[in-house]
């Protein structure tokens, strides 16, 4: 055999975890004695092994690769070894690139054992991508499909689980870290924000999900982060379905077979999958914290650090702005300091009378006025549960069950007749095909079928919408209902309470009538909006004055 001298050369062998499924033919080792042994037979120096265990071939930058190449430009192998194209890469842009411009550009050859490099060779790197994007659709169809089953695929288990040693795609609860989550949905309740909840968390010694996990595993947590909670994590805590027993899978995915830059999908590409284990947060408490993170409550803490139950739950009535907590010093008769709370309307607050009135109405004449309404609603939904939620329906100028049923008959006549005008419509066009149908007589019929078929399908659409707004409203007031009936003793109201039941309260400006002030306030509930206007006396108004 004749021996070539004076190559310097790098073995470079790449494998990815695609590619491990293929068999031993493939392997590192496989790999790493096929190429010593072709070097060693034509007396070549080899210079070093590059090794890329586990990395795509999509994906250029791979540590090896990138050592293998600083290597090349400054000159320490005038060779690169390899088994086959695929083993470079199967991005045939990205081989194209190294193979042909910029091994070359540095007096390096390539040589593979398997394949000729020559001027088939942009054929077979492309057939490699297309082997790789083939690869990269099968595993995003895999990946869809075992979320749409319920199979989690992630590699930690959220918080409050643990991953079931019989099935590591199931979760099993971990009763320690579910008492922190319940803890968690019961302060936010309670009308806590996410940084007051964390706050609570590291003042009362809860460790953090990431500490908990190695705590499990009898280890220290190798990871350079803060062992405290912050506000980030209780709002992922309190904005993941995992605690109501559903799987919410492929948030994130890559860019493309090509660029492994994970980004943010749409809610459109999410899968969602239902009931797959068992919840640690019941529906209920899961849509009040819902409820809270839709409007945003968030009480803005006063000088000496006051707050108020109502603040971000008070709106002007007029302009729509919310109301502002207003604490004013007052001095008694005896000298003594006194604070009186009130609120105001923001707008006028920021800007003026131009921009609006005072709406000023004084806070414990909130807590007493809204108290009343809730026990005054409470009683009566004790004393007669249908009856109320009859008339809440009828304040909403909601359809009845009545009409639904009706609805209903009528949605179905629709459906039968769309049934049989797609018959209809397959009829015409095998009769128009055999010749049985002259076209102006097919042309008129499609016509009249097509447009009684699109007629029909909205007016089924319509039906639906109306017959589904039915449901809500009668399922609304029903759970509206069955709250507020635990508050016929309601004495004093607290932020849980109000939370619960209230989604925001309007003030009016103050009216004079027959010479006396009145002040109009509508507490809008959860569920059932507003269902009646509360009048203020004159003697209350100068009270809260």
């Amino acid at each position: 055999m004749a021996v070539q001298q004076g190559k310097k050369v790098g073995i470079y062998v790449r494998l990815s975890n695609e590619d491990a499924r293929a068999g031993e033919s493939v392997s590192i080792e496989n790999q790493k004695l096929l190429l010593t042994k072709h070097v060693s037979d034509n007396g070549w120096e080899l210079v070093e092994i590059y090794i890329d265990d586990g990395f795509t071939g999509t994906n250029q930058n791979r540590p090896a690769l990138q050592r293998m190449l600083t290597d090349v430009r400054h000159g320490h192998i005038n060779a690169v070894l390899i088994k086959d194209l695929s083993r470079l890469g199967r991005n045939y842009l990205e081989v194209g690139n190294l193979a042909e411009v910029i091994l070359p550009e540095h007096g390096c050859e390539l040589i593979s054992l398997n394949e000729k490099v020559d001027e088939m060779m942009v054929f077979r790197n492309w057939f490699n991508e297309r082997h790789s994007k083939d690869t990269s659709t099968k595993v995003r169809a895999v990946k869809r499909m075992c979320a749409q089953n319920g199979k989690y695929m992630g590699t930690y288990a959220p918080f409050g689980f643990r991953k079931d040693p019989k099935n590591k795609h199931r979760f099993v609860i971990d009763d320690t870290a579910a008492h922190v989550v319940r803890k968690i949905f019961a302060l936010r309740i309670e009308g806590k924000g996410y940084k007051a909840i964390a706050s609570y968390l590291n003042e009362t010694g809860v460790i953090s999900p990431r500490d908990h996990y190695y705590q499990g595993k009898n280890a220290e947590n190798p990871l350079r982060i803060s062992h405290h909670w912050c506000d980030a994590t209780v709002k992922s805590i309190l904005n993941n379905e995992v605690y109501i027993g559903n799987l919410v899978q492929l948030k994130v995915g890559t860019v493309s077979y090509k660029n492994n830059k994970r980004v943010a999908k749409s809610k459109e590409d999410w899968v969602r999958a239902e009931g797959t284990h068992e919840a640690i947060i019941d529906a209920e408490t899961w849509a009040q914290a819902r409820k809270i993170s839709e409007k945003r409550y968030k009480p803005r803490v006063q000088k000496g650090g006051k707050t108020s139950i109502f603040s971000g739950l008070m709106y002007c009535a007029d302009c729509g702005f919310k109301m502002r907590l207003h604490i004013k010093k007052r001095t008694r008769i005896d000298g003594s300091i006194y604070n009186r709370d009130s609120f105001l309307c923001g707008n006028y607050a920021r800007s003026g009378k131009a921009a609006c009135t005072t709406h000023f109405i004084g806070e414990d004449i909130l807590h007493r006025l809204v108290a009343e309404q809730i026990r005054g609603h409470a009683q009566m939904v004790e004393l007669n549960e249908e009856k109320v939620v009859e008339n809440i329906l009828r304040l909403q100028n909601s359809e009845s069950e009545a009409s639904r049923t009706a609805f209903n008959g009528e949605l179905k006549s629709h459906k039968s007749r769309l049934v049989t005008l797609e018959r209809l419509i397959e009829k015409l066009y095998e009769d128009r095909v055999t010749g049985t149908v002259p076209d102006t007589v097919f042309k008129n019929l499609i016509q009249k079928y097509e447009q009684e078929r699109i007629d029909r399908q909205q007016t089924a659409r319509n039906l639906e919408n109306r017959i589904q707004s039915i449901k809500q409203n009668h399922d609304g007031a029903s759970k509206w209902a069955r709250m507020i009936k635990r508050f016929t003793g309601l004495e004093t109201l607290d932020a849980q309470t109000l939370l619960l039941l209230v989604d925001r309260i309007e003030i009016g400006e103050v009216s004079g009538d027959g010479g006396k002030r009145i002040c109009d306030i509508k507490v809008v509930y959860n569920y059932v909006g507003s269902l009646d206007v509360t009048k203020e006396r004159p003697v209350a108004y100068e009270q809260a004055i």
